[in-house]
């Protein structure tokens, strides 16, 4: 069901796997959120939470709850060290650079809270959307546009890039005039280039030097991502 949380508590007992539907982590709770809030979603395939306090059993500041109807897997920490007890190397390493892309998600995440204005947060947000779930085909005439499902309803997106409705509006109107942004129904549309100052200051955040740099153009990353580059 939506809007229920995992837990009875605050204390995260599970690896939680979503299948199908969209869940979130709220950055700490609704009564401790004065304002806009502060959540990262998890969207099908992707572990709703369990990583972040599996052997030290810390508390996880924050709830993490189911935002759509969803379908989830789950497995307790206990149950987990003993199916992972005997396992071979090469498990164990896909399973820490797992954790490790968690980590490195959520740093990026904060880091655009922290230091980037509202509307790059919300272009930051569509670019890791359009990546998963996005569709990019050139028009004729017109140039690279993406198609792909919203990354939830309008309070959903508003709590992820931490802004108020009024904000949202505005840059909502801003990209329908400038990048012919357009919503329909749980689908929404838009000019690639959209994304590029999100895309630009990400690759300025990876530096020089790095083994996997993102290409220099927004629609090249896309384009890759849809032929599989990056499975």
């Amino acid at each position: 069901m939506p809007e229920r949380y995992f837990f009875p508590t605050t204390q995260v007992t599970h690896f939680v796997l979503v299948r199908d539907g969209l869940t979130a982590r709220i950055a700490s709770t609704f009564d401790g959120q004065p304002g806009a809030g502060a959540m990262a979603l998890s969207p099908p395939n992707r572990l709703a939470c369990g990583n972040l306090n599996w052997t030290t059993h810390r508390p996880a500041i924050g709830r993490y709850m189911t935002l759509t109807h969803a379908t989830l897997s789950s497995i307790s920490h206990n149950q987990f060290d003993e199916v992972i007890s005997d396992a071979p190397k090469e498990i164990l390493r896909k399973l820490f650079a797992q954790f490790e892309l968690n980590n490195l998600s959520d740093r990026m995440g904060f880091a655009l809270l922290a230091l980037m204005p509202a509307i790059v947060r919300f272009q930051a947000l569509f670019l890791s959307w359009a990546v998963y779930f996005g569709k990019i085909e050139n028009i004729p005439g017109e140039g690279d546009f993406v198609t792909m499902p919203a990354p939830g309803r309008r309070w959903h997106i508003e709590q992820v890039i931490c802004s108020s409705s009024v904000t949202l509006d505005k840059i909502v109107a801003e990209l329908a005039h400038t990048h012919g942004y357009e919503r329909n129904g749980e689908f929404v549309r838009f000019r690639a280039s959209m994304l590029q100052t999100a895309h630009d200051w990400m690759r300025h955040g990876d530096g020089d030097g790095v083994l996997y740099k993102r290409p220099e153009h927004v629609e090249d990353l896309l384009y890759g991502a849809q032929s599989g580059e990056y499975d």
